[in-house]
């Protein structure tokens, strides 16, 4: 039996050269990509959202199959949280979500969800690249790729020069350092943008008619309140745009199994807000 040809040291350390510099290559265009990502994803969720009453609940889906039979799911909602502290405190809890949702996801979706591989990027990780291995209750496991933008704005001049808090999640679509597997999992992406300002509006119970101001630009906001007094409240606006594809895998799955998972991952905003809540009454 012949003998196995050993790699060289200074091929081994050839490979991993090029292996770092394939993975500081990959960074960097993450971080190429951040302003693009979230110059794009504000004015979107603008334009959605400026002909709705901002001041109430708001949900819209929209599901389909596509001409490859992957079940893709468009939603877009529209959600407050009162009795916060500030904007910054929901945003700082908003990041704390996203950065942990498999423990959020497994704890109360019921599927067990592993993250692998999470890299940030910068000294306020507002670049963040992970994956998430998810086993379904009717047996099969997803998987996803994704990479996550945030950022903290003082002034916005979209919002009257108002503070906003942007974060964009968006899918990998080719990673040559880990490919997807199409033989046993279903890759599952998804798109989402978080926007989150802080309005305010009457008390319950209180009959003064709020006034409300339009704010100038594209997307422009129309919730910008002129008056502030004991009869009002703050809250935060949270809007948030999401598009989720099941892609159909290289195995047998039936229609209704990937609706199954399109149907469990549509409530991870639900999730998002009771974590948020969570990580602020706990500050």
């Amino acid at each position: 039996m012949p003998a196995k040809k050993r790699k060289s040291t200074n091929q081994v350390r050839r490979e991993e050269a090029e292996a770092l510099r394939e993975q500081i290559r990959a960074l960097q265009l993450l971080v190429d990509m951040k302003d693009d990502k979230l110059n794009s994803a504000l004015p979107y969720v603008l334009a959605r959202s400026q002909h709705l009453n901002l001041l109430t609940k708001h949900s819209s889906e929209n599901r389909y199959e596509d001409a490859a039979g992957a079940f893709c799911c468009e939603r877009f909602e529209v959600s407050h949280l009162v009795g916060v502290k500030s904007l910054r405190e929901v945003y700082n809890a908003a990041k704390f979500f996203l950065t942990n949702v498999e423990i959020s996801t497994t704890e109360a979706l019921g599927q067990i969800t592993v993250r692998e591989d999470y890299d940030t990027i910068g000294e306020d990780e507002s670049i963040g690249s992970f994956r998430l291995i998810s086993a379904r209750p009717t047996g099969i496991v997803t998987e996803s790729n994704k990479v996550l933008y945030d950022k903290f704005y003082e002034h916005h001049e979209l919002i009257g020069g108002r503070p906003c808090a942007v974060m964009v999640t968006d899918s990998v679509d080719e990673d040559e350092l880990h490919p997807y597997n199409p033989k046993t999992r279903v890759r599952l992406d998804v798109s989402a943008t978080l926007v989150m300002t802080e309005v305010r509006r009457n008390r319950p119970g209180c009959t003064k008619r709020h006034e409300q101001q339009p704010v100038e630009g594209s997307g422009a906001e129309v919730d910008q309140a002129l008056k502030t007094d004991v009869d009002e409240e703050s809250m935060i606006l949270i809007r948030c745009a999401s598009f989720m594809k099941v892609r159909r895998p290289e195995f047998d799955v039936p229609t209704e199994t990937l609706s199954a998972v399109g149907d469990g991952s549509a409530g991870w905003v639900k999730v998002m807000l009771q974590t948020i809540r969570e990580f602020v009454c706990a500050l």
